[in-house]
């Protein structure tokens, strides 16, 4: 281990923020002295459009590199919604929805990629898909498993690691 170890201190910047636009977000980190944070909702034009950072289109991803520069200010990990679907395509009282895993690859976890590199993101963080409601997880874990593998090979592939937040459902 190092001598000196790197700790990188970070936010989701659009918790400070009211009206979630990225020059509102970078203000309040930069008065807290961060200098790092997670990209999740942001409006980039401050026009009153909020997006998902991964719905961004190239355009507005560039303008919101500008902005990070601007505040002197980087990414630590992308705020994905990576593995908030469903593993199986049944009805099980929950809001939550079912994709397709092949429709969900070239979709969300391309569109997340495309964040991330534009953003010189490293890390994405994600969770560990949803199995049927009032089912016991331990079922389900060897296909969670594949899926999580399979989107962290797409993470790796451009040099970014898959961090895996575990919920509590």
């Amino acid at each position: 281990m190092s001598d000196n170890p790197k700790i990188i201190l970070s936010a989701f910047a659009d918790e400070a923020a009211n009206r979630k636009t990225a020059v509102e977000q970078m203000s309040s980190l930069a008065a807290l002295g961060l200098k790092y944070y997670s990209p999740r909702f942001v409006d980039v034009t401050g026009e009153g459009s909020v997006e998902h950072v991964v719905d961004l289109s190239d355009e507005k991803l560039g303008i919101l590199k500008d902005i990070h520069a601007e505040y002197g200010m980087s990414v630590a990990s992308i705020g994905s919604r990576i593995g908030k679907v469903k593993l199986l395509d049944q009805d099980d009282g929950s809001h939550n929805k079912y994709v397709d895993f092949k429709e969900y690859l070239e979709t969300e976890v391309a569109r997340t990629v495309n964040a991330a590199v534009a953003l010189d993101a490293k890390l994405i963080r994600g969770f560990s898909f949803y199995h049927p409601k009032g089912e016991a997880p331990e079922p389900y874990l060897e296909q969670a498993a594949a899926l999580i593998g399979q989107v962290a090979d797409r993470f790796a592939a451009h040099n970014i690691t898959y961090g895996l937040e575990v919920e509590a459902n």
